[in-house]
């Protein structure tokens, strides 16, 4: 017979073992829970950790990984922990630039309301034949903070009010400037034409160059796993034509760097070249196409509305009459700015042969002539021409077709222009960094 003591003891310690068990548990789910906690806690900590200042500004962990998923999104890269890894120091770089744009702005009262940045977002959704809405709603999808993108925004708006305030009226081309360059393309047609595309990756100082170099080699790796060369371009390129997709269009050989050049010569279609180094800094370059002017008939479809006035000599016309037609052709080159007035002129000589010629084939057009209007700017009278009927004064008043191998006095100019205004963006971003503080944190 069992002791009645000794059941109620047996039974006394079950019970409290069961409760040392359900109070274990119950704090080892306290211990998880307050493990977790502060996982959650150093984690959220980590991301909001600053990992740059840039004088006043803070670009938190967040704010880098953020931006690095955008940029995933927008230029088709292939996302991984590596592609992370890799694209942050260049993603870094690119926010550290548009803190100091947006500084600048407001330095110089230049205000960016939402209103404008929600245009650009519109813009971008019909760029991208997307409903008005869709762009947020593919952001939420992706789990990118909206504000990522409008920051993006503004700094680029900062960036082009900048430009346009305080750079574009120091870009002034002049006639001779573009004389100069069309002289220097005639004297070099013959040569190869390439229709190339850049990247440009500045370099401020000598202490940047290694990672300059290392971000190039990053963008080409990343071109080479199947990057879109235009949307990386558009993203990281410091170039005026990064707003162009870093298209340069055709250029010819001597418009561009020595170096430049010798890479280029050394690709077929379709291949990159790079990192190269120049004087500002270091470039990566596609080649879409060569062109060889030799294997090309510029003039086979070249056409032009043209306009013109004959001043009648008699072929036994004393050199007295010759003359006097001449300094009267020269009046009537001086005073003539459009077709219009030069068909004009003709109707009050009334000569036959005066007035409009409509559209023309300029190589049907006997050799004087031809060579006399050839790279002749629209509303531009020729030098007279000497004809058998007397001195034949020539306007082009619309080119239909333009030139293949030499480029308007229009596209000269804007190209020079891109060419100034690309070493004044370059010099105010560089004097920008160096004044400011920028402390980088691990």
């Amino acid at each position: 017979m069992v002791n009645s003591g000794t059941k109620q003891s047996k039974i006394k310690n079950t019970v409290d073992l069961k409760c040392l068990s359900h109070c274990f548990i119950a704090v080892a789910a306290l211990i998880l829970i307050l493990i977790s906690s502060a996982l959650a806690n150093a984690q959220q900590k980590h991301v909001l950790r600053i990992h740059a200042i840039v004088n006043d500004d803070v670009i938190s962990f967040y704010d880098l990984i953020q931006r690095i998923r955008l940029v995933i999104l927008t230029s088709s890269i292939n996302d991984s922990l590596e592609t992370r890894r890799r694209l942050a120091p260049q993603v870094l770089r690119t926010m550290i630039d548009e803190k100091l744009r947006l500084q600048e702005a407001e330095r110089l009262n230049i205000k960016i309301s939402s209103t404008l940045v929600d245009s650009k977002i519109r813009f971008l959704e019909e760029q991208n034949k997307m409903p008005v809405g869709a762009l947020t709603e593919v952001l939420d999808r992706a789990g990118i903070d909206q504000n990522s993108l409008r920051i993006k925004i503004r700094g680029e708006i900062a960036w082009q009010k900048i430009v346009k305030r305080r750079l574009l009226r120091k870009v002034y081309i002049s006639n001779d400037q573009v004389e100069e360059e069309l002289d220097r393309l005639k004297s070099i047609q013959h040569l190869p034409q390439y229709q190339v595309s850049e990247i440009f990756l500045s370099v401020d100082n000598p202490d940047q160059e290694s990672q300059v170099v290392e971000l190039a080699n990053r963008l080409i790796g990343q071109l080479d796993a199947g990057a879109k060369f235009s949307l990386l371009a558009r993203e990281f390129s410091q170039s005026a034509s990064a707003a162009v997709d870093g298209d340069l269009g055709i250029v010819s050989k001597g418009q561009l760097d020595s170096e430049i050049e010798r890479a280029i010569e050394g690709l077929s279609p379709g291949e990159l070249a790079g990192p190269i180094r120049t004087l500002s800094g270091f470039y990566i370059l596609k080649l879409h196409n060569r062109v060889i002017p030799a294997q090309v008939t510029a003039e086979v479809d070249k056409r032009a509305e043209i306009s013109q006035v004959l001043l009648p000599l008699k072929p036994n016309s004393v050199p007295n009459e010759i003359q006097a037609q001449i300094r009267f052709a020269q009046r009537i080159k001086a005073e003539s700015k459009n077709c219009k007035q030069l068909e004009e002129t003709g109707r009050t000589l009334k000569t036959p042969q005066s007035g409009s010629l409509g559209d023309i084939n300029i190589a049907t057009l006997p050799d004087p002539i031809k060579k006399a209007i050839d790279t002749l700017p629209e509303n531009k009278v020729t030098a007279p021409i000497r004809v058998a009927e007397g001195l034949l004064l020539m306007m082009v008043c619309k080119w239909t077709t333009k030139n293949r191998s030499l480029p308007s006095q229009k596209d000269i100019r804007e190209r020079l222009g891109d060419k100034r205004l690309n070493l004044l963006m370059q010099r105010y971003m560089r004097d920008l960094r160096r004044t400011a503080f920028i402390d980088l944190r691990g």
